[in-house]
């Protein structure tokens, strides 16, 4: 290939990820801007949380009755973001998916995914209905 055609080749490229990047920060519908997901701890006793992704660990928190606890991120531009949790209070220790991008993605308003820490399972604020949605513990812990 000549060098013009590999140059014009190659302004192409940069143009194509110029838009994309655009696009990305233009819409968010298609492509979500920084997720806020926030815990608040309904547990009635003190709760230790460790959250992790493919890529980043959270650390230890730990996080009194009626306290939050909550992290920021983007989500990847494959949409398969996904970040687990371990929750301890007690001598209780469970797991949960605290976000997976195609279930939380459109029903965390405002790219606020709000959860409520509950003995039995985490529950998800839902704004459309003003009420939670409960899931069970992940099984495998």
């Amino acid at each position: 290939m000549s060098l013009p055609i590999k140059n014009v080749l190659l302004l192409l490229l940069v143009s194509v990820l110029v838009l994309f990047q655009t696009t990305c920060d233009a819409d968010p519908v298609f492509f979500p801007g920084k997720q806020n997901v926030r815990m608040t701890n309904d547990l009635g006793a003190e709760m230790t949380v460790h959250c992790k992704s493919k890529d980043d660990d959270l650390g230890f928190h730990v996080v009194p009755v009626k306290g939050t606890y909550g992290f920021k991120f983007k989500p990847n531009i494959w949409w398969t973001t996904q970040f687990f949790c371990s929750f301890k209070w007690g001598t209780e220790f469970h797991y949960f998916d605290i976000y997976i991008h195609e279930r939380d993605s459109r029903l965390c308003a405002d790219n606020e995914c709000m959860w409520s820490i509950r003995p039995n399972g985490p529950c998800r604020r839902d704004s459309t209905f003003r009420s939670y949605l409960c899931h069970m513990w992940n099984e495998n812990n």
